[in-house]
């Protein structure tokens, strides 16, 4: 079985993420980076499943600047077998997606892993976008993964509004992962120490036939969240603290 497993590596979440002079973008330069926390169950997910279908391989695909090579330095890490980095500046999911079409669609895995969305800017658009440039179905947001006996198709288990939904999709597929499908494992020294001896190939956009401008998102502004009231101090005995209290729920708030 063929396995495909796509990375994005975004800003920490405890990073200190300011809007730039210009508005119009954000200063990333100098942050701690860390593979997307929902592509971290789909590499799980590529690795369980090689596991269970002997003879199987997993490719990581990622695409992004040169420091996106440390997803797939994790990935080697944790024994995948070969890796793709499609190097450009800036990438948006748009040219994301047709990269990793054009990559796939000679050779196409049986089953392409991905997060079910990227924490950087929430937009869940890659996995579905990819799966229509491939004309092959996916499944979104998926929370339990069990694979045929024969390897056709899969089971998938969604998580909706008041209970879980099962999907059988047959394969090949796109299959996003959710929070709770398994429990990422993390790199041995062995890995980490094996993971040199292995090179990513690296693409750019226009070796894979993507020229032109594929981008369908424009960024008009960014602007910070407004600022957090401070909130007030009521320095009074507790029987006419009470009383300010209500007072201005009635007369400034207005929500009594």
């Amino acid at each position: 079985m063929k396995l495909a497993v796509c990375l994005k590596l975004v800003p920490a979440t405890t990073a200190d993420i300011r809007v730039a002079a210009d508005g119009k973008s954000l200063q990333l330069a100098g942050l701690e980076t860390i593979i997307s926390a929902y592509d971290e169950y789909a590499l799980e997910a590529a690795l369980k499943l090689r596991e269970s279908a002997a003879g199987s391989s997993i490719t990581a695909f990622t695409a992004g600047p040169e420091e996106c090579l440390k997803c797939i330095q994790h990935a080697f890490a944790l024994g995948v077998d070969s890796g793709v980095h499609v190097k450009a500046t800036s990438i948006d999911g748009a040219t994301a997606a047709r990269a990793a079409a054009a990559l796939f669609k000679d050779a196409l895995p049986d089953v392409i892993l991905c997060g079910r969305q990227g924490i950087d800017d929430d937009q869940w658009f890659f996995p579905g976008a990819l799966a229509e440039l491939l004309d092959i179905p996916h499944v979104t947001g998926v929370s339990a993964l069990m694979l045929a006996p024969d390897g056709t198709s899969a089971q998938c288990r969604r998580r909706i509004e008041g209970g879980d939904q099962v999907i059988e999709v047959f394969l090949p597929a796109v299959i996003s992962c959710d929070k709770g499908l398994n429990e990422p494992r993390a790199p041995t020294l062995k890995g980490r120490l094996d993971a040199k001896k292995k090179q990513a190939l690296v693409k750019t956009p226009a070796e894979l036939g993507i020229s032109g401008e594929s981008s369908v998102l424009r960024i008009s502004a960014y602007s910070p969240p407004p600022q957090k009231n401070t909130g007030r101090t009521i320095e009074l005995a507790p029987a006419q603290a009470a009383a300010e209290v209500v007072r201005l729920l009635r007369e400034e708030a207005k929500i009594i």
